[in-house]
């Protein structure tokens, strides 16, 4: 297996927009090296809010899950790593175990997977 057909374990989290007189939408996905750099990315975004409501916001929407991604995307990632996540405004959301049982286990290494 050459290093481009190699997959690599990222978690992914999709996101719902609100705005005020309109409703929710979809607003694309995150994804994150590992459930805590998740949890933190959640918190940051959340600590940007303005105390009030605002008009418009996103957050998040449905259960996290783990997925692969190829070499591309995972080094897209990994390039944020001080954002601890990347947003992704689109909504051909990467396959895995979405909205089910998960593994007890949430803890990703940044090890490939192949």
């Amino acid at each position: 297996m050459s290093d481009t057909e190699k997959k690599y374990c990222v978690v992914c989290q999709k996101w719902e927009e609100s705005e005020r007189g309109w409703g929710t939408r979809p607003d694309g996905y995150s994804l994150h090296l590992s459930f805590a750099d998740l949890k933190i990315f959640i918190n940051e975004y959340w600590d940007g809010m303005p105390d009030e409501v605002p008009d418009e916001y996103s957050r998040p929407d449905g259960t996290p899950y783990r997925c692969l991604v190829d070499k591309k995307i995972y080094e897209e990632i990994k390039a944020k790593a001080k954002n601890h996540g990347k947003w992704y405004f689109d909504h051909d959301y990467p396959s895995g175990d979405i909205d089910g049982w998960m593994n007890s286990k949430n803890d990703l290494s940044e090890e490939k997977v192949s």
